[in-house]
């Protein structure tokens, strides 16, 4: 399926211009819409929070200070659009214009974050999110576009990278959550210089999942190399990573929350880790 909307959920931070440059070099090379997604918070759900005790002035002047705050996040937001859309060379879209691509847009909608990305990921093909306040790409957001919505997502790290696909790392376990993260990224990988399959276990490392999947994709006319890795004691996240950068790659292609969000939280995973330690952009799906 091919690129045409590429959602960027945004908070009005200092690295908004980086995840911009990012969306925006994937936009272009895709001939896509960006469409840069501010959730404003609705002031209104903090009030069973306040307690009985509160007088009318004091809510009204919180309120205020909510919606003051939110209004300068959303101008920050449409000032980085502006800016990085600007030193792209793509136009800004007008509500009910003709259709322009590529091109940018901006969509102001209050709601909780998550409730609000993860529904208007459903009709995006692609969903970037840089670091959040966490320092684990995405935060909650991420999880609600990729797993609640069922849509890929694209991690960003802190740098404007350009372009997004060139070499390509694919991290290969034949799990259903891999095979839709290399459904999703073919767009990627038709127009990649070289692409290489990583598949990390132990010494005995079956070879017959990565050859197949090379297989699949020579018949998208993609070239593939197979590597299988020997991970010994170490966190595949860990050797993922590692792998994909001495590779000089531009992307990581990899499956998402193959084990349970809970237990990723608790103990750890593949998915935690990369979201906290990728240095190079991550496309994941579940």
């Amino acid at each position: 399926m091919p690129v045409r909307k590429i959602l960027v959920p945004l908070a009005g931070r200092p690295m908004d211009g980086e995840v911009l440059a990012t969306a925006l070099s994937v936009a272009r090379d895709f001939e896509a819409q960006l469409v840069a997604l501010f959730a404003r918070p609705d002031p209104t759900e903090a009030l069973p929070y306040l307690g009985d005790g509160v007088s009318g002035q004091v809510i009204e002047d919180l309120m205020q200070a909510a919606r003051e705050g939110a209004n300068e996040a959303a101008s920050r937001i449409r000032a980085s659009l502006a800016a990085a859309a600007a030193e792209a060379g793509i136009p800004v879209a007008e509500r009910g214009g003709e259709a322009q691509l590529p091109s940018v847009r901006f969509v102001d909608v209050t709601g909780r974050r998550d409730e609000v990305v993860a529904k208007h990921s459903r009709l995006s093909d692609l969903i970037v999110f840089g670091e959040s306040a966490t320092g684990i790409a995405g935060g909650t957001a991420l999880e609600a576009a990729m797993m609640t919505a069922d849509r890929p997502v694209l991690l960003a790290p802190k740098k404007a990278w350009s372009p997004v696909g060139g070499s390509v790392c694919i991290g290969w376990d034949d799990s259903p959550e891999a095979s839709s993260a290399v459904i999703a990224a073919l767009p990627f990988l038709e127009k990649a210089r070289n692409v290489t399959i990583l598949c990390v276990g132990g010494k005995e490392l079956d070879p017959g999942p990565g050859s197949t999947l090379a297989d699949y994709l020579a018949l998208h006319g993609v070239v593939a190399d197979v590597h299988l890795v020997d991970a010994g004691s170490r966190a595949v996240g860990e050797v993922l990573l590692e792998h994909a950068e001495q590779a000089k790659a531009d992307l990581l292609v990899m499956g998402g929350y193959g084990h349970s969000r809970l237990r990723e939280f608790l103990i750890g995973g593949v998915t935690q880790h990369v979201r906290a330690h990728a240095t190079i952009p991550v496309l994941m799906a579940h």
